[in-house]
């Protein structure tokens, strides 16, 4: 008698697993190395030729997705498993793991489970470690099946069906099989169909009758003489329910579709002699179905994606990784989300805009917005960090080119340039510049209101007034960035909210509500105006120590991501004494850390301050008095306080103030350490 041979599995990929793969390794599984439940389907309608693929693809990790036998595709249940290192991939037990498999279909074989449904005649078991840096992509599929028995003998060799049957039974056989959507089925008198269960009952029953029974298995080999996986698998099953049955008939059912036309006369018909399957108690018969690697050895594989998938989608994979590691141990309750959507209006496309800018990539900000009306200088690139020689060389506008430097750096990023000059306090507007200023003024207002943070970034205090008070009246989350020689502040300003109750956010006496935070004009005395006049060219750059523009920039971000992440946002309390133990003040805290209010860094010695100031209720930017004449009278109040010296003073009451004080005990913030 011919022993019967099976063609194994050839696994195969739908790109779309290993995106989905990639994304459930980042935001599902992560350091989860336990088995997880996928499936996987063979078909069996492949061309001459062509291995007997298994396949799994992007909706394989969900049951939900699983839909009818369509398109003569049988899924296979299995499990996948992700683990985090190349050398536990390495050194991987994958005799206890085919054991464990093979176990699990077994049991469906012995308990009769794969008899009811025939879709528990088949396995598989995935191992994986994915390079998400390399996005290379190590993988290892078993599909398992029983040595025992040792041989299927076969009474007569493999014939087709066309060469078995007349066209008569082939055409019965195929109009009884059209509503089978099962993996394997039995034909009883080619002609009615019944369930593999009822098949074994009434042939143990009446042995003799066993020429009357053919069992259908669908087949994706398309070897002629050799059946694939799933018939071996199927005969196993068999010979240990069936008794005293001396002939099996097996069809190996193909089809394939050609202009319209089924065609199954390529289907295998096996004549095979049944043997006994005995075991010892609940022992497992040895198994085996690692598959082999390409080298035909027992062995992994591998899948380089690196070169075929979208640049740009790899790029916004890569950019994600390191944030989404940080939630896998260290910071599980950082919500990435809101960061991606927050837009950020960057005033200032110098050191500090370039830094920022750089910073907010880093934390996965995609919203990006310049304003600036310089022109990148030969001075501009060691300094400013998203210019080159040639942009100065192109004496470029240097909101434009930041936002486009962003766009070569990532192309994920959705950044804009504007340039726009800001008016200022102390800058008068002539009759023929008013409406230059005054579209200036509705542009800069437009682009606050649209934008969820605006950075202060300018090199003058007076460039800071008028974004300040929009912020303010629009109730925007504002972030002023200041550097000296070797010192910086960040300032964090409240966020105004007339309706909130101040009492409302006091729980703890070591706290300053958000709303009650005072801006960056506070502290001052003076109304800002033009700082520009009477001042020698050092005094008129933004002379620094070079590394003090990048800590105050990622200082400035930072204290940003923690304002995001608290719950509160711009309106979470500050800490008015940070040397304090963190629990006596729990409302200023996000998962990151405390939300200060102001930063003041001191490189001379290398110190750093938290202090926390109250809204001045005289402030001539956030003063409630302020926000008023700006929302009644808005570009008329603003021409007064270009045009009129000391209105503001005059308006917040701050010039009564100065001349009933001695202005000699008053300690003023010096512009050179601000600016």
């Amino acid at each position: 008698m011919t022993t019967l041979r099976f063609v194994p599995y050839s696994s195969a990929f739908d790109t779309g697993f290993w995106h989905e793969l990639t994304r459930r390794k980042l935001d599902i599984y992560r350091l989860d190395s336990s088995d997880q439940s996928i499936f996987g389907y063979y078909s069996n309608d492949a061309n001459d030729n062509m291995p007997a693929l298994f396949n799994v693809d992007h909706q394989c990790f969900d049951e939900n997705n699983r839909i009818s036998n369509q398109q003569q595709q049988y899924f296979v249940n299995g499990t996948l498993k992700l683990v985090n290192t190349i050398e536990e991939f390495k050194a991987f037990d994958i005799d206890n793991a085919m054991k464990s498999e093979s176990s699990i279909l077994w049991n469906d074989f012995i308990q009769g489970n794969a008899l009811e449904n025939p879709q528990k005649l088949n396995r598989f078991y995935l191992l994986i470690f994915a390079d998400l840096k390399k996005y290379i992509y190590h993988y290892w599929f078993a599909f398992p099946t029983f040595l025992m028995p040792t041989s299927f003998n076969l009474l007569q060799p493999v014939q087709s069906i066309s060469e078995r049957f007349s066209i008569d039974e082939i055409t019965a056989i195929t109009k009884a099989l059209e509503s089978n959507q099962s993996h394997a089925c039995c034909l009883h008198n080619q002609k009615s169909v019944i369930s593999l269960k009822k098949a074994i009952q009434q042939l143990n029953d009446q042995p003799q009758s066993a020429a009357d029974y053919i069992f259908i298995v669908n087949d994706p080999s398309t070897d002629p003489a050799h059946p694939g996986w799933p018939v071996r698998n199927l005969l196993t099953l068999l010979y240990y329910h069936l008794h005293s049955v001396d002939q099996l008939n097996v069809i190996c059912w193909r089809e394939r579709f050609r202009d319209g036309q089924r065609h199954v006369n390529h289907s295998l018909y096996l004549q095979l002699k049944p043997e006994s399957i005995s075991t010892n108690g609940d022992s497992i018969p040895p198994s085996t179905g690692w598959e082999k690697n390409e080298r035909q050895r027992l062995g992994s594989r591998q899948v380089n994606l690196s070169t075929s998938m979208n640049p740009i989608h790899l790029a916004e994979t890569a950019v994600g990784l390191n944030l989404k590691l940080m939630k896998w141990r260290l910071a599980p309750e950082i919500d990435l989300e809101s960061l991606e959507k927050t837009r950020c209006l960057l005033l200032g496309a110098g050191t500090l805009g370039c830094n920022v800018a750089r910073c907010l990539m880093g934390w996965g900000v995609k919203h990006i917005t310049f304003v600036d009306n310089s022109r990148i200088s030969y001075s501009n690139p060691v300094r400013q960090t998203l210019f080159t020689f040639q942009d100065s060389c192109e004496n470029k506008p240097k909101a434009q080119a930041a936002a486009d430097a962003l766009q070569k750096i990532y192309p994920g990023i959705k950044s804009m340039g504007y340039d726009l000059t800001i008016p200022m306090p102390g800058h008068s507007v002539t009759d023929s510049t008013k409406e230059k200023v005054k579209e200036d003024v509705n542009v800069l207002h437009d682009l606050i209101r649209q934008h969820d943070v605006i950075f202060l970034l300018t090199d003058s205090r007076e460039s800071r007034w008028l974004p300040t008070v929009i912020a303010s009246v629009e109730q925007k989350i504002v972030l002023c960035c200041a550097v000296g020689f070797d010192s910086y502040v960040i300032i964090r300003h409240g966020v105004p909210n007339d309706e909130l109750n101040s009492s409302s956010s006091t729980t703890y006496k070591n706290l300053l509500p958000g709303n009650k935070l005072g801006c960056y004009f506070c502290n001052d005395v003076v109304a800002p105006g033009d700082s520009s006049i009477d001042r020698t060219l050092d005094q008129q750059c933004t002379v620094t120590r070079p590394g003090i523009s990048m800590m105050a920039s990622a200082l400035s971000v930072e204290l940003l991501v923690s304002i995001i992440q608290h719950p509160l946002r711009g309106q979470c309390s500050a800490m008015i004494r940070a040397d304090l133990e963190e629990t006596s003040a729990p409302e200023a805290i996000s998962c990151l850390g405390i939300v200060p209010h102001t930063i003041r860094g001191f490189l001379g010695r290398y110190s750093t301050v938290l202090p926390t100031g109250e809204a001045f209720s005289q402030c001539v930017a956030c003063s409630p008095i302020v926000r008023r004449a700006f929302k009644e009278d808005g570009f008329s109040f603003l021409l007064k306080v270009f045009n009129e010296l000391n209105y503001l003073e005059d308006l917040t009451g701050l010039l009564a103030m100065q001349l009933a004080t001695d202005l000699n005990e008053i300690i003023e913030l010096s512009d050179d350490e601000e600016i």
